[in-house]
């Protein structure tokens, strides 16, 4: 993350020349990261409005506010990109008062007082022509991050300008374009501040003809060019919170080529010139520009914007960027269908060359709630902290959806009952609007001593109606397409006592129940959600290619970063978890452990270990009997390595395709939890199939594993009973979840031997899908795999600890953290069978587990060191029979 200080701006001034005025640093009370940019009167009298009429004498018969040049102007730069495939040139021309102007603008690209924006889309740099914005994000470190507001959150900008631009935040420099003219880039900029705040931009239409407004275009070398801009605004949790649209302001600066002044107008602070030519110059020598001084203070987050006119919005087809990986990459960030950036720029997105635009973004939820408490708190043990809601909740899950499981805490002492609702505004715009929200959820005459509601709860409370099916009932959001949409549940803490708002719930929508309570409402609480929903009857999630770069490879793993890292080298990327530990909600269906029947003892114990796999494939020609089952054969997106579903028979058995494992099925044995996972030899978490309990907020267009070929592993299917009596796998979440490509789903282009999927139907590239049945994650390499060289030497114990102290025929039925003797424990609830000898018929046991600290008894600095407790009565709460040892690894 970078932090500007007084220190960094003190030496910056002694390297800008162009600069005549850096109010933000060494200033008492300044802000330490502000910087001024450039005007572009180089006079050094800069009007304070930036509306000051020059002396026009030059053009008698132009008499607007502007300055008037004619001509070409002088080259004092000959090219500020040389890589570029066109001519960034910088120039200067006097107008008929000798002031001097600096075309087409003084930018900030040669000074360091602004750093260059990080790529979202630039040939220039290998490896940077990202296909998707989650891989731009997974190849940035942190240091790009402005920090403005210590206490604020980090807000990421996807940006496309036609063709440069220079962004300000609160008046903070943070970040401008590194291509001044073309190739087409985009760019990503992130920093960190508290909302609302103010975005200032300086947007550049560039001209190979200096002083004129031309390019070499269409046919002419005279050409005028046109402009351009969209951008959109993410919060720290994906939450679209601002775009560019008319709502903005925009002032014009430089206005190029005007073949005849006299076209132009000018009313109230509108610098007009739809009257004037947009045709080929002919004679470029007589070319008229106009020009206007920037105001000295136009990126301050206190500069009164409110003269100047609404920017103009544009259509892409007016803009031009069907054609432009730059745009065309990133349409699902752009062209969000509820949050749709528009192309801003002045009235004149031809003839106007340097633009200044000013916006203000705020907070996502829309909710104008003046009412929110600090101590009153809405969560959900369904939702992950991606704050994504949780697929069961949606159109996509089980029956349909049902709502999800709340709990609160921290109401009002005077609370009498409560009332909720879900919603989403389709459009941010209408934010606060709550006419035109979607409301999936109304209840109120909630009971003040309820504390929690459960998922698909119907019995608590009187439930309006929705505006999906105006029913008296939850309505699972169900979007048409996969662009992300943000939904807000709040709780309502009311004065009311239940049964006296008057209302009726088939006549309560969301508006009707908002009007209701507002005088009765002590305080809020809210939980913000977002969700992007893939439609499993087509195939829009379906990948075009395998991803055969390193940043293409390493956006799947980007929502996971809490629990792995990626690096590569040129031919190999590297996988790190930091845990071990696999990533789930605190709802008992995910938990680990749950549900295993079969157990060999073992626990998993956190630890940090590095996988490799190669970027491209290298593909065989058939599907071959080629994965050692005693190792890994891939690691999913969080970080746990998957394993073969057959328990070998002798080291390094190789599994032979058609071969029956049933009698060696992990999951038919009841081996693995309720996710597909269990502990191994090592102590290590790991799964027997595919990590199916990632997909209440995993992306389903994104693969949920890379294989040690190189080649993903999507969801298809999974999950389900697969024993009379046996484990639910994916506790009833999943089974009905249908992934798989639709020739597979027809039979017209099966999964091989491998569960390998034929992207293309020629046998060029495959990619793996997950099944219900074995071999559920893949049965074959399809790709060439080290698959050794692949696997990480994990830690072991010096002195093994006991394996047996529960006896045979159990079955896990908890897993969480207590309080033991004033430390934190976890902890596995064993249940025994009726064969068991060891656990007393109606109790249950419990295996607890603790790292040792500095301090502890057992610690040793140069080892990872383990204190456990083995109890057969879990009401022993004193532990006074535990068995207790110490192990080291």
């Amino acid at each position: 993350m970078i932090k500007l200080s007084k220190q960094f701006c003190a030496s910056l001034l002694l390297g800008l020349l162009t600069i005549t005025l850096l109010t933000g640093c060494g200033g008492s009370g300044s802000d330490s990261s502000s910087v001024n940019p450039p005007s572009d009167n180089n006079s050094g009298d800069t009007p304070d409005d930036g509306d000051s009429g020059d002396d026009n004498s030059g053009n008698s018969n132009y008499s607007g506010s502007g300055a008037i040049t004619q001509g070409v102007a002088t080259t004092t730069t000959a090219n500020l990109f040389p890589s570029g495939s066109r001519v960034s040139a910088v120039g200067s021309i006097t107008d008929s008062s000798q002031q001097s102007w600096i075309v087409p603008a003084d930018t900030l690209f040669q000074s360091n007082s602004m750093p260059f924006a990080a790529d979202l889309y630039n040939s220039y740099v290998s490896g940077h022509n990202y296909a998707s914005a989650a891989a731009a994000e997974a190849a940035l470190d942190g240091t790009d991050i402005i920090e403005i507001d210590a206490d604020g959150e980090v807000i990421t900008a996807y940006i496309f300008a036609d063709n440069y631009f220079e962004m300000y935040v609160n008046g903070n420099a943070v970040g401008k374009d590194p291509v001044p003219f073309t190739e087409f880039n985009s760019n990503i900029v992130r920093f960190k501040v508290k909302q609302p705040f103010t975005v200032a931009m300086a947007l550049v239409d560039w001209e190979e003809t200096l002083g004129t407004g031309t390019e070499n275009n269409q046919g002419s070398a005279y050409a005028a060019g046109d402009g351009g801009m969209v951008a959109v605004f993410k919060d720290s949790n994906g939450h679209i919170v601002g775009v560019t649209n008319n709502q903005w302001k925009a002032q014009t600066y430089y206005t190029a080529p005007i073949v005849d002044p006299t076209c132009l107008s000018e009313s109230d602070s509108q610098r007009l010139s739809s009257s004037c030519s947009t045709g080929a110059v002919s004679d470029i020598s007589a070319v008229y520009g106009v020009h206007w001084s920037r105001p000295a203070n136009w990126m301050s987050e206190n500069f009164d914007d409110s003269s100047w006119p609404s920017a103009s919005s544009y259509t892409n087809e007016t803009v031009g960027v069907d054609n432009k990986q730059a745009y065309t990459n990133f349409t699902a960030v752009f062209d969000d269908a509820q949050s749709d950036a528009q192309f801003i720029w002045s009235s004149n997105l031809v003839l106007d060359n340097e633009v200044l635009v000013r916006g203000t973004i705020g907070d996502s939820t829309g909710d104008d709630d003046s009412t929110d408490s600090g101590d009153f708190q809405l969560t959900s043990k369904a939702v992950k902290s991606d704050n994504i809601v949780p697929l069961s909740a949606t159109c996509d899950g089980a029956d349909g959806g049902k709502s999800v499981s709340l709990q609160w805490s921290g109401a009002p002492s005077q609370t009498q009952s409560y009332a909720l609702s879900m919603h989403h505004f389709p459009n941010p715009n209408d934010a606060g609007d709550f006419s035109k929200a979607h409301s999936y959820w109304t209840v109120y005459d909630i009971p003040a001593a309820t504390v929690n509601l459960a998922s698909g709860e119907t019995a608590i409370g009187v439930f309006g109606i929705n505006s999906v099916n105006n029913q008296q009932q939850y309505a699972a959001p169900c979007s048409a397409d996969s662009s992300e949409h943000d939904y807000t549940i709040t709780l309502y803490a009311l004065s009311s006592s239940v049964g006296s708002l008057g209302l009726s719930g088939s006549t309560t929508d969301l508006v009707t129940l908002r009007d209701a309570i507002a005088p009765h409402t002590l305080g809020t609480a809210k939980l913000s959600l977002t969700r992007s929903r893939y439609n499993p009857n087509n195939d829009q999630h379906v990948p075009q290619s395998v991803a055969t770069t390193c940043a293409a490879k390493s956006a799947a793993f980007a929502a996971y970063s809490d629990h792995v890292s990626v690096s590569c080298s040129d031919n190999t990327m590297s996988v790190t978890t930091h845990t071990l530990l696999p990533y789930r909600s605190q709802l008992d269906s995910d938990k680990a452990n749950v549900g295993i029947r079969s157990w060999i003892g073992r626990v998993p114990i956190a630890e940090q270990l590095t996988w490799t796999l190669p970027i491209t494939p290298s593909y065989l020609p058939t599907p071959q009997s080629n994965i050692n089952i005693h190792h890994a054969v891939g690691v999913s997106v969080e970080g746990i390595p998957i394993l073969h579903y057959a328990k070998e028979s002798q080291p390094d058995e190789i599994a032979q395709l058609g071969q029956d494992y049933s009698s060696r099925d992990t999951v038919l044995l009841g081996e693995i939890d309720q996710c597909g996972g269990h502990a191994g030899n090592g102590e290590d978490y790991h799964y027997h199939m595919a990590p199916i309990c990632l997909m209440d907020s995993h992306d389903p267009s994104l693969p949920l594993a890379y294989m040690f070929d190189g080649l993903p592993l999507y969801f298809g299917t999974g999950g389900g009973v697969k024993t009379t009596g046996g484990t639910d796998y994916g506790a009833g979440r999943y089974e009905d979840l249908n992934y798989l490509p639709l020739d597979v789903k027809n039979g017209s282009n099966p999964l091989d031997d491998c569960n390998a999927y034929d992207l293309h139907g020629d046998g060029s590239e495959y990619v793996y899908y997950s099944t219900s049945d074995a071999p559920y994650s893949i049965g074959c390499f399809r790709a060439q795999a080290n698959q050794e060289g692949s696997v990480p030497g994990g830690p072991h114990w010096v002195q093994e600890r006991d394996l047996s102290w529960s006896g045979n025929d159990v079955l896990l039925t908890d897993y969480d953290t207590m309080s033991f003797s004033g430390k934190t424990w976890q902890f596995i609830e064993v249940t025994p069978g009726e064969s068991n000898n060891r656990i007393a018929a109606g109790k249950k046991a419990l295996i607890m587990y603790r790292q040792l600290a500095s301090g502890d008894s057992g610690y040793d600095p140069n080892a990872n060191c383990y204190a456990f407790r083995y109890r057969l009565d879990s009401t022993d709460t004193a532990g006074t029979n535990d068995t207790y040892s110490e192990h080291c690894r």
